[in-house]
């Protein structure tokens, strides 16, 4: 359930109702795939560190890097939001209805959507590590993406948090890419043709994807917020796969692969310790470890300090 990453988003189409155009143009040798072949790279040893939890539900344990767990209570209701809302002035990429579903479901805030290199997570491909988002649901997505400090426990809360990015994917093939410096730990999710709501405690009623780039950069798909979330496929590369498209993914995180699911197959969602496992995270550069409370950890690693991450949205 954990995992961080960097960010350079590639935006494809990018639509709003004031007919917004994109401000990056898609590498012409973008391509959905239509099926996706897991194959892994040279094995890399890397060091395990137990990774910052986004996925927290209420009272869930959150670690982070070398320092010590800390009981959280979550945030109030999502209907309890302290919204800040305003679709008056759209960020860049986020349509005109995306941001009204948002302050209806009781999102805090729009995404900062920065286009020029924070320090953090911004739109473009000119950090060290870069993320390409496509839709490949069929339908209209919207992509939430949020910054994490070690030891916050409330940053995947956007009843009460403003994230760092979101983004409209309004149909199949839409694409967007984003930069995150080293050392960053964030995470994201979608909401999903305007249906996906928050949950009771704020967070977005989906699949996570959790990372941290750097050192230790690793990546996984997370399921413990809603075990029924739309289904993600995330890969990783050492170089630029638009560029040389002969690059293959040296480490893969999807529904099953190096991914965060309860124990019990009877809940929805869990995160409390002793209820969650990490599953089938022992090929070449992932890692699996144990924390000091006997919580799983770990993800797909092999992109240290730059790489790129493609995220398809099934």
């Amino acid at each position: 359930m954990m995992a961080f990453k960097y960010v350079r988003t590639m935006m494809l189409l990018l639509l709003s109702s004031n007919n917004t155009t994109s401000h990056a143009i898609p590498h012409s040798n973008l391509k959905i795939p239509g099926a996706i072949t897991t194959r892994y790279g040279s094995n890399t040893e890397q060091v395990n560190v137990p990774l910052y939890r986004t996925t927290v539900t209420d009272a869930m344990t959150a670690s982070g890097p070398n320092t010590q767990s800390a009981r959280v209570e979550a945030p109030k209701a999502a209907s309890q939001s302290n919204s800040n809302m305003s679709c008056f002035s759209l960020g860049y990429g986020l349509s005109g209805p995306d941001c009204e579903y948002m302050a209806a479901i009781g999102m805090f805030d729009q995404g900062r959507n920065a286009i020029y290199n924070n320090g953090k997570i911004w739109l473009g491909g000119d950090g060290p590590n870069t993320f390409t988002f496509i839709n490949g649901a069929g339908v209209p997505l919207i992509l939430v993406m949020w910054y994490a400090l070690f030891n916050d426990s409330t940053a995947s809360f956007m009843n009460v948090r403003r994230p760092e990015i979101t983004y409209s994917l309004p149909e199949t093939g839409s694409a967007v890419e984003i930069s995150a410096e080293n050392e960053i730990p964030g995470g994201w999710s979608l909401l999903y043709n305007h249906s996906t709501p928050l949950s009771d405690y704020g967070q977005i009623w989906n699949t996570f994807g959790e990372f941290s780039t750097g050192t230790y950069a690793t990546v996984d798909v997370s399921r413990l917020v809603n075990m029924a979330g739309n289904s993600v496929t995330v890969r990783v590369f050492t170089g630029e796969p638009a560029v040389d498209t002969t690059l293959q993914p040296v480490c893969v995180s999807d529904m099953r692969t190096c991914a965060y699911l309860c124990t019990s197959k009877s809940v929805r969602s869990c995160g409390a310790t002793g209820t969650y496992q990490l599953l089938n995270c022992g090929g070449p550069n992932s890692v699996e470890g144990i924390d000091e409370h006997g919580n799983p950890t770990g993800g797909c690693q092999g992109w240290t300090n730059g790489g790129h991450i493609e995220v398809i949205f099934l």
